[in-house]
Parts: structure tokens; sequence; C-alpha cells
């Protein structure tokens, strides 16, 4: 594994491990863990059998609720020893702040008697000026017309975390939507999509998402002509994240379905129950190239979707670099179809997702992609597949390890 080493000097003390259901493996190890030393802990393991460590003594210790959330040990079974060293010996009081110079057991909790803390008490928390109160008021529904300018008027008009309705009708649009807020946009009728025309300038977006922006597009039929994108975010001072959620919707004649830049970031972007097609490229997460382990999106899910005429990758989602530090990213396409699609993919792959850590393809069928590969999934990390069906379409290829571009 990349950059990845043995702990040395590590010590684990005076812990208490309590499970309700037994495990095989309560420690895991990937490599030797003679770097560490177990001192003092005690574990409840309700009799499952596992591997023995010294410095893990099982116990019958149980634990009684004094709260919600909040358990603390009961009985006398906390009465060994503790460690001492690494300063635990100066610790004078346990999470409640009772005295430990009585009972120093191991633990955080030094006394059973203790009476509820309330420690989950938000109150006690954070800047003053901050409230905890996070109800919302009950979302408000706008009904837009397809009169010039009327649908960003009602974005405008609408409070965060409100629905706009398009009844049955053509939208036409000549100018981005701004999304900076939670924002609902429906077809009145489901089975009557409402359809919105994006007649912008080149290389603009329909659809422009703004820090804490959080768009949810559903049953629309969203059509460009041919050099604009269907979903971007801003170039620069994307200050905080957005989300982006498409789901029942027909998008058509884009250069781009979504446009990530660099710098950028999503926590969630969903294409559920949808169908895209004759673009020039799909769904771009790529806009961080310097390979320092950055990526565009958090979760990538894909579901029930139709690809078909997606001329370059159907999905660019990119992690460079091989910084252990990030989380990693997740993409999840499922049960979806991709037809005709990556014609023009510069790296003959159809569903980029090079450096991203989850990775699950499953599901899915491929017909006619003229591709080198469906998917090159990296082994070394939780990238699996399963349950497809590929048809002239290239294959899936299963890589233990990324190719190194920096020498170090």
């Amino acid at each position: 594994e990349i950059r990845s080493a043995r702990p040395i000097r590590t010590i684990l003390a005076n812990n208490i491990i309590y499970n309700e259901v037994g495990d095989e493996s309560p420690i895991v190890a990937y490599d030797k863990i003679d770097g560490v030393d177990f001192e003092s802990n005690i574990i409840n393991n309700q009799n499952v059998k596992f591997e023995e460590y010294k410095g893990l003594n099982v116990s019958s210790i149980e634990m009684s609720k004094l709260a919600e959330n909040i358990y603390v040990p009961s009985g006398d079974q906390l009465k060994i020893e503790p460690y001492k060293g690494f300063d635990f010996e100066v610790i004078r009081t346990d999470i409640f702040g009772n005295s430990r110079s009585e009972n120093n057991w191991v633990g955080a909790v030094c006394k059973t008697s203790a009476t509820d803390p309330n420690i989950l008490d938000k109150n006690k928390y954070g800047a003053n000026w901050f409230s905890i109160d996070n109800s919302e008021e009950e979302s408000k529904v706008h009904t837009a017309s397809t009169e010039s300018g009327n649908l960003a008027l009602k974005i405008t008009e609408a409070k965060s975390g409100d629905i706009i309705e398009l009844p049955a009708g053509t939208y036409e649009l000549s100018a981005s939507l701004v999304i900076n807020k939670k924002i609902t946009i429906q077809s009145k009728d489901a089975e009557n999509k409402a359809q919105i025309i994006y007649s912008g300038e080149s290389e603009t977006p329909a659809f422009e998402l703004h820090p804490k922006g959080n768009l949810v597009l559903k049953n629309v039929w969203l059509e460009g002509k041919q050099d604009q994108y269907a979903f971007a975010n801003l170039k620069k001072n994307m200050s905080s994240l957005y989300n982006l959620s498409v789901e029942g919707c027909e998008i058509s004649n884009f250069d781009y379905v979504l446009k990530a830049y660099k710098e950028t970031f999503a926590d969630e972007i969903l294409f559920a129950d949808s169908e895209l097609r004759n673009c020039e490229n799909g769904i771009e997460l790529s806009g961080e190239t310097d390979d320092n382990g950055d990526y565009n999106v958090e979760f990538l899910t894909i579901k029930n979707c139709t690809f078909n005429t997606i001329k370059n990758s159907a999905v660019d989602y990119y992690r460079g670099g091989y910084d252990e530090s990030t989380i990693g990213g997740n993409l999840l396409v499922s049960s979806s179809t991709f037809t005709n699609c990556g014609s023009k993919a510069k790296d003959g792959i159809l569903i980029n997702s090079k450096g991203i850590v989850n990775v699950n393809i499953t599901g899915n069928t491929f017909k006619n992609n003229p591709v080198k590969l469906v998917a090159l999934l990296w082994g070394a990390k939780n990238n699996i597949h399963s349950d497809n069906t590929i048809t002239n379409s290239g294959k899936i290829v299963v890589q233990e390890n990324i190719e190194l571009k920096l020498m170090y």
C-alpha cells in the first residue's frame, strides 16, 4: 500500500470495550502490530472467542443506561490496576468530573452512581451566536409560467427549501438560472414533463450552482443548443459546497451534462431515473488535476439512468495523486444502460474513476460503446463490479495499483 507504515511507539491503555454482540475480530491488524502495546484494557465480548492480546483482558462487565446514548459500567469488574505512564496518572477526574482519588478505575467513568450530566445538551457548546434550531419552515409551492423571465423571478422570490412547479409547456431561457439556496424545480404533471430550452451563450450553464446551492430537478425535459452546459458551478469563489439531484429528467443536446471546475466541491450528486443523450460530454468531475489527492464530489450516485450517444466519457470522476489523508470519494453506478457512448473518450475509458477509493459498478448494461474499457478499477481499494452485461464495449479491468506519475 502506498505511503503505509506499521505503527510504532503506540499505547492503548485503560480502556473499556463492550460489545452487545460478540465480535470474532475486535482487533483487525493488516500487518504486524508489534509496535502497539495494550495495557490494562478490558473487554466484554459476550463469550465470543478472539485472538488474545496481552493487556486486553476478558471481563463480564455490564453497562447500564444513564441517559440517551450514554452508558456507564456497573459492578466492581473495573477494579484492575490502571496503567501508569504518559501522564495517565495525572488525570484527576472522570468524564463527568468525579474525582479519581478513591476509584481510579479504567475507562472514562469512575463512579457507577453518576447522575445524568446532560452532556448532549447542544446549548452548552459552540459560539454564542450560533443557533441550534434547525427546524425548517414548511416548504411553499410556487407556480411558474412560461412567460419570459418568470421562472428566474420565481427562483429569486422563493425561500430556501421551497418548491417551484412547472405546468406543462415550453420554458425558454436565454440566461443561466442562479441556484444559491435549496430549491426544488419540478413538473406539475410528472407524466407530461415541462420543457426547458436553454439558448444562452456558449460555455454557460442552464443551471449555475453557487455556494450553498442545492438543486433538486424532477421530471423535467432540459434541452440545449449543443455548446452550453446543463449544470455547472462557478469557476471561482465557490466558498462553500453545493448539491445536485436530477430525478426523472431528460437531458439532451449539451456540451456537458455537468461541468465541475477546479477547487469546487459537492457533498452529493445524484442522477436517477433519467435519460442523458446526444451530448458531447457527460458528467465531468475531473477539475482537480494537480494530483494532490483532491476531487470534486464526495458521493456520486447514478442509478437507473440511460446514457445514449455521449461522445466523450459518460462519467469522468478523477482523484489524482496518492494523498492518503483525503477520504477518497464514492461512486455508485447501478441499473443503468450505456449505448453508443465514448467514441471520443481521450483515455478510451467510458467510466473514468481514476483514484476514487470506493467504486461500485453493478447491474448495468453496456452496448455498442466504442471504447477500450468500460472502467479501470483500483484493486487495492474498495473498487468492485458485478452483474454487468457488456456487449461490444470493451471490458472492466481491475488494476491492483495506480500507475505513478511522480518519483519521490
